[in-house]
């Protein structure tokens, strides 16, 4: 009994574990002088381009991000809606004065674009101008966004599953121009109170990752994100900003939810090991109401979620099926006078042969869907 007690106590300890979250680290970023850049005379229309300006590429665009509501964010669903700020920070502004007494406009607003789908929902404001903070000397500005956003749904480990939601901006010139990255000095932060978030969801942090994406523009670029030599061409590759939101379950009603129909139905086949091989009748009774009990549990979550893959749940369900129909088999075999196994013939001794079957698995299952070896 103080082994069983242990055994679940262990199980239940290994369902309440946290996940871990994966960390993004940046890439170093070289710089050059603008002059030598073939941008520069795209944006510089005057065609002034005297080496003796000292403006250094590729510019940094530091960036976060504040979520202010989410909502329609079900698991059956393969969209949400989302009120979004967009920040970010650049030391060079509108009119930036070169030593030729020109200027040139290197606002940061001019360098990035947000990425969005088209919705009836949609509502944006221009990106506006937000002052200049004294303490990193740079220019802020704001876009605040509404709308409809796509969502792959990875539920591989559900119901014990995180879901990174994407938000992403993209530069609008190549990585040896212009480079975003994560503001180390303004937090990305969600709302604490999040309104239409739907109840069971919870965010537990906000990662950044920078990614390249390939145009099918060709230039001769110098320097990039890849080590090109001068000279030669190469495709556009643009520097995309990619913001996943990372939300879990909270608590584990849900675990509960689904599969104390299941639990109840593995209790109530080892109930069978209780009664004596005599009362044959009344142990397959109960062996019978136990499978259907698993089986109708297993549809019923499976009703719940709409998957191709294999889920930790389907993984759950399907083992108390086959503890269930193991269950018959051995009573099955104690009924056969022909085998005979002393160790099966003993009651106690199926029964501890079944639940440690079961918790050995079990808890296999739950150290890899938490990631806990």
């Amino acid at each position: 009994m103080r082994n069983l007690i242990f055994i679940i106590a262990l199980i239940f300890s290994i369902i309440f574990s946290s996940c871990s979250i994966e960390k993004k680290h940046n890439l170093i970023i070289n710089k050059t002088n603008l002059t030598a850049h073939p941008y520069w005379g795209q944006m510089n229309k005057s065609g002034i381009t005297f080496g003796s300006d000292t403006i250094k590429i590729p510019f940094v665009v530091d960036a976060s991000i504040f979520i202010d509501d989410i909502t329609e964010l079900e698991t059956n669903k393969s969209d949400f809606s989302s009120d979004v700020k967009l920040r970010i920070w650049s030391p060079y502004w509108e009119e930036e004065i070169l030593e030729t007494n020109d200027t040139i406009n290197l606002a940061a607003n001019t360098l990035v674009e947000f990425n969005y789908k088209l919705s009836d929902n949609l509502y944006q404001t221009n990106w506006e101008w937000d002052g200049y903070d004294n303490d990193v000397k740079k220019w802020r500005y704001v876009k605040e966004i509404e709308n409809k956003f796509y969502h792959k749904w990875d539920l591989r480990k559900y119901p014990f599953d995180q879901q990174k939601i994407r938000f992403s901006f993209t530069s609008l010139y190549d990585t040896s121009y212009v480079r975003i990255k994560n503001s180390k000095n303004f937090i990305s932060a969600a709302n604490e109170y999040l309104p239409n978030l739907k109840d069971g969801f919870v965010i537990d942090t906000i990662i950044f990752k920078e990614e390249f994406t390939k145009s099918e523009i060709i230039e001769p670029f110098d320097d990039g994100i890849y080590n090109f030599q001068g000279g030669t061409e190469r495709n556009e590759v643009r520097s995309r900003g990619v913001y996943e939101v990372v939300l879990s379950r909270e608590g584990s009603w849900l675990f509960f939810k689904l599969f104390l129909g299941s639990f109840l139905s593995l209790l109530l086949s080892w109930f069978v090991f209780l009664i004596p091989v005599s009362e044959f009748e009344a142990k397959s009774n109960l062996s019978v109401g136990a499978i259907f009990g698993a089986v109708g549990n297993k549809y019923f979550v499976d009703s719940a979620i709409s998957s191709q893959v294999l889920t930790t749940s389907d993984l759950i369900n399907n083992l108390i099926i086959s503890i269930v129909i193991l269950n018959i088999f051995i009573m099955i075999y104690q009924k056969n006078k022909k085998v005979k196994s002393k160790f099966l013939n003993d009651e106690n001794s199926a029964l501890k042969l079944s639940i440690g079957i079961f918790s050995f698995l079990f808890c296999l299952i739950l150290i890899f869907s938490l990631n806990l070896f």
